[in-house]
């Protein structure tokens, strides 16, 4: 009996697989299902211990005994299956390649995500917390009856979230292989760090921004008093949630950051990779949002007023998008410098070159869209201006001010970021081959012309059907004016032309370099063709000439 060692060996692999993933599935829920049950039945006996607890309130004696059985019970069926089948797990590692297979890493990395991030909500909440009654909020503000029981809960179950993420972070050391990982395996890892690197920058982002909102706030109430005095603004709550975010923020991003920083140290071609790449791009595009968008909508305030129709909203709501500008300029020139720093210390790989690609296209897509739809308000403000007249009213001065801040933001963005691709697009031989063929620059190009031919076909009928019936004589048909279809039919014609340009133009270089390489490759087998005739000729003469000797 013959046996096929390939067969067999991909039969193993396929059962390997099936045994790993009903195993770690096993085990991810069951300690997910022990956790959850244990944050309950904690909080359910920090309460009791002291009086006025919410629950207690709620249910009484009832609500207590309902709360401790239902968790009780389910801890006695999750803790028996996740043993039973961690110990098949430990079994196994021993097995070659088990340690490395990548549904180990999932599981591992999956339950770290939850047990940090428990860790992580209930570190800022004991901070919020504590900080909130340092300025002097009171329990009802916050929320709670007793702080006490707050704080006890929340520190016995950071305790118990963060030594399970600890223990999983030893269970990654004891494998041997953190920072080397290949395939699969470290693209779980890197996702991790992705998630724990991103979240940790928004949180720290986002809690830096509401602290910065505190003082400017209460310096603009001074200088424009209103109807909303200081006492109204929760300022204590807000400067306190602020803390919280920003130091829980910072810890996890600086953690996440060091230990990335490390293995790059250690394995520089970890700063090369893909996922490496997203990281830094996507923090810069976060970082960037968080500035544009608010300084557009600061812009379009500052219009209406100057304008003289302001929105009606307390100068003192500027603190919001100020706080928010000054954050996303310093998360964003931080993280941009970083990955400039990456790129030029390390190199790009083809992974690594895509995500760059994937940025840029991107970032022109936003601010093509910002500048496309600030060009349409001003068009239609303009045609409407010049085909009824008027002067500037309070919905003409509104349309005035958003067309302008789009424009004024969209328009740097787009065209930065577009000439950037454009020059990589057309420059040197083999790298403006690469960037013309790449899927980023072909997804936006033909989006974009995509879009700008349907803003054609349907607007631009619009408009052209009213026309028709003004020449039959029906140019008061009713229903709304043409301004806006003129104004987005007008502007997409415009970008849909600009694009399908592009396209013809990377079409033509790719046919003119093309060609030849084409040339090269026909004469090269016109050549072989002539010298293997050369050569057989020679050899008929060489046999002649021995012929003629015998």
């Amino acid at each position: 009996m013959n046996a096929n060692p390939a067969v067999d060996s991909k039969q193993a692999n396929r059962l390997a697989v099936i045994r790993r993933s009903y195993l770690y599935v096993v085990v991810a829920i069951s300690l997910g299902v022990m956790l959850a049950s244990l944050n309950d039945l904690t909080r359910a006996l920090t309460d009791s211990l002291f009086p006025g607890a919410v629950g207690l309130d709620v249910g009484g004696d009832s609500f207590l005994r309902d709360t401790i059985a239902r968790n009780i019970g389910a801890l006695l069926v999750a803790t028996p299956l996740f043993l039973v089948h961690w110990l098949f797990v430990r079994r196994l590692l021993p097995v070659p390649l088990e340690r490395l297979s990548a549904i180990r890493k999932l599981a591992l990395y999956g339950l770290m995500v939850v047990a940090f991030g428990m860790a992580a909500e209930h570190l800022y909440q004991w901070i919020y917390q504590g900080a909130a009654t340092l300025l002097g909020q009171s329990n009802q503000q916050l929320g709670i009856t007793s702080l006490a029981g707050q704080w006890l809960y929340r520190l016995l179950m950071l305790i118990v979230s963060g030594g399970l993420g600890w223990f999983l972070v030893d269970l990654l050391r004891d494998d041997s292989d953190v920072g080397q990982e290949t395939g699969r395996a470290g693209t779980m890892r890197r996702l991790f760090q992705n998630i724990a690197g991103l979240g940790g920058f928004c949180l720290a982002l986002f809690g830096g921004a509401a602290l910065l909102q505190v003082p400017l706030r209460l310096a603009l109430e001074q200088l424009s008093p209103s109807q909303l005095t200081v006492g109204d603004f929760a300022w204590g709550q807000i400067a306190a949630g602020g803390v919280a975010a920003l130091l829980v923020g910072l810890l996890i991003w600086r953690i996440n950051w060091r230990v990335w920083d490390g293995l790059i140290d250690s394995q520089p071609t970890e700063a090369a990779t893909a996922l490496r790449r997203f990281y830094l791009y996507a923090a810069t595009l976060i970082a960037a949002a968080t500035a544009v968008t608010p300084a557009a909508m600061l812009l379009s305030d500052l219009l209406r007023r100057l304008f003289g129709y302001p929105s009606g909203a307390p100068l003192s709501d500027l603190s919001t998008p100020i706080s928010l500008i000054l954050l996303g300029l310093i998360g964003w020139r931080w993280h941009w410098g970083q990955v400039q720093s990456e790129a030029a210390r390390y190199g790009d790989s083809p992974e690594s070159a895509n995500m760059r690609r994937l940025y840029y296209y991107l970032v022109a897509a936003i601010g093509l869209v910002l500048l496309w739809v600030g060009l349409v308000d001003l068009l239609r403000l303009l045609l409407d201006w010049v085909f009824v007249g008027g002067s500037l009213d309070e919905f003409r001065a509104g349309q005035a001010a958003n067309g302008l801040s789009l424009l004024a933001v969209g328009a740097p963005v787009w065209v930065i970021h577009w000439r950037t691709v454009q020059r990589a697009a057309q420059g040197e031989a083999s790298a403006a081959q690469a960037e013309r063929r790449s899927g980023p620059r072909r997804a936006y190009l033909y989006g974009v012309a995509l879009v700008g031919a349907l803003l054609i076909l349907f607007d631009l009928g619009s408009v052209l059907y009213r026309l028709i019936l003004g020449l039959l004589g029906e140019w008061d048909s009713g229903g709304a004016p043409i301004y806006d279809a003129i104004a987005r039919s007008g502007t997409g014609a415009v970008f849909w032309a600009l694009h399908l340009l592009a396209i013809r133009t990377d079409n033509r270089l790719t046919v003119d370099e093309a060609e030849p390489e084409a040339a090269t490759d026909e004469r090269r087998a016109a050549l072989e063709t002539r010298i293997a005739q050369l050569e057989d000729a020679l050899a008929e003469a060489r046999a002649e000439l021995q012929s003629l000797k015998i």
